[in-house]
């Protein structure tokens, strides 16, 4: 594939990911299924976990991290009926395969929407970190009537911009060829998240590889305007990390408490961007009980 399209480098960086991918898969609880969902861009995997009747959740996962890194929080977020399901993107390094350029925010809502028509959901909550998350907040704007809930961790540039030392950094170490500067980089962009010391370094080790083996033709994420973050009526979660080193987090909580309707926000003191396992587990089902209380017997 050419032009637009995302890539891998070549069959042995394939190789190399997806061997990583299914390694770090393996701390997915069972059981969990796979399923292929034919979208205008590409086909799309999506791995499921849970059984219910509550309104499920959708995982958007952050770029080169693939759902692999929602394995710590699959479990707590089915609990009591929900059914979880983290998407693959189209135009990552992962299972999903890209047919059709994906150009600007527009496409990526038309994608996410065929996507959870294919898997019949008429109505998610709607989860995701760093890209995934500002991915989430946009959907959430465009179609409010598919979304129940937003929740979001360290969504980047839609609520505040990028700090000018990250940039500079992630090109520095990648340019550098140093498998050495390179996991230092990312060490320090993820911080300590209190995920099993084995399971976080799987994680690193696919991150990295798919950041090296694969050449992502993505749109990067944009600044939401003050109306569309005003324009998000459904009820919204923003998380952010106090020791964030991709933007200012108390920027983007200002922000978001000042435009957005119904929000809730929480600055997690120490975290980086790197989801922080307990914090964020027990905020988000908090939240999504608040939103979706439980139905009991009469």
């Amino acid at each position: 594939m050419t032009g637009r399209i995302g890539c891998f480098t070549d069959d042995a960086a394939r190789t190399r990911v997806l061997t990583a991918y299914d390694r770090a898969m393996e701390y997915w609880p069972e059981p969990r299924e796979e399923r292929d969902v034919p979208t205008g861009f590409g086909r799309t995997r999506v791995h499921v976990h849970g059984a219910g009747d509550r309104i499920p959740v959708v995982l958007l996962h952050g770029q080169s991290a693939t759902p692999a890194e929602w394995a710590p929080h699959v479990a707590p977020l089915a609990r009591q009926g929900r059914r979880v399901l983290a998407v693959d993107r189209v135009g990552e390094p992962g299972y999903s395969t890209q047919s059709r350029e994906i150009g600007d925010a527009a496409d990526t809502a038309v994608w996410l929407e065929e996507t959870l028509s294919g898997l019949g959901l008429e109505r998610v909550h709607l989860i995701g970190h760093s890209y995934g998350g500002a991915v989430a907040l946009r959907h959430a704007v465009r179609s409010p009537e598919r979304v129940a809930s937003v929740a979001v961790y360290e969504p980047p540039r839609a609520l505040a911009p990028l700090k000018p030392g990250f940039l500079l950094g992630a090109v520095a170490a990648f340019a550098s060829g140093s498998e050495n500067l390179q996991r230092r980089w990312f060490t320090r962009l993820i911080g300590e998240t209190g995920a099993a010391p084995e399971e976080a370094e799987v994680g690193a080790r696919l991150s990295l590889e798919a950041i090296r083996g694969f050449r992502i033709r993505l749109p990067q994420p944009q600044r939401m305007t003050d109306e569309e973050l005003r324009s998000v009526a459904v009820p919204a979660l923003v998380v952010l990390g106090g020791a964030d080193r991709v933007m200012d987090s108390r920027r983007a909580e200002a922000r978001a408490r000042r435009l957005m309707p119904d929000v809730r926000t929480e600055i997690v003191p120490g975290a980086a961007h790197g989801i922080p396992v307990s914090a964020f587990n027990a905020r988000v089902s908090e939240f999504l009980d608040e939103v979706e209380p439980v139905r009991t017997g009469g």
